[in-house]
């Protein structure tokens, strides 16, 4: 069933913060514990999937893996390359409807990135409005 997805994160770096925020039509489900939500924007897929200690964000050709118990190693494809960052999670929530994440992006032991987001869907009625 189609979903309206409200995705919103705050990236600090440093002393600058960007926030990114959309509001699309896509997909939510749940297999065996595992939620998946799949949108796209300016048509370039997004997906996140999470359960209760991992997720997996892809952003285009862009994917980084998350464990709530360890470090992870990932290789990050930006526009001018490929780079090795590694993730940790800060806190992971869920409750119906809302996804709640903090995460680090380190360079090896350099914080490069820290990221607050939220992901909330809701049902559409058969005009295309959140009920």
């Amino acid at each position: 069933m189609k979903k309206r997805i409200s995705y919103e994160c705050l990236l600090v770096n440093g002393p600058v913060k960007e926030k990114v925020k959309y509001k699309e039509i896509g997909d939510h489900y749940e297999v065996k514990g595992v939620h998946h939500i799949s949108f796209e924007v300016e048509g370039k897929p997004m997906h996140i999937q999470y359960d209760d200690t991992h997720v997996h964000l892809v952003n285009d050709q862009s994917v980084l893996h998350f464990n709530k118990d360890m470090r992870v190693p990932n290789k990050y494809t930006l526009p001018y390359g490929v780079v090795e960052l590694h993730t940790k999670v800060i806190s992971l929530e869920y409750r119906e409807g809302t996804m709640k994440f903090i995460y680090e992006l380190y360079d090896q032991e350099h914080l490069v990135t820290k990221a607050y987001m939220m992901v909330h869907y809701s049902d559409i009625d058969e005009e295309g409005v959140p009920s």
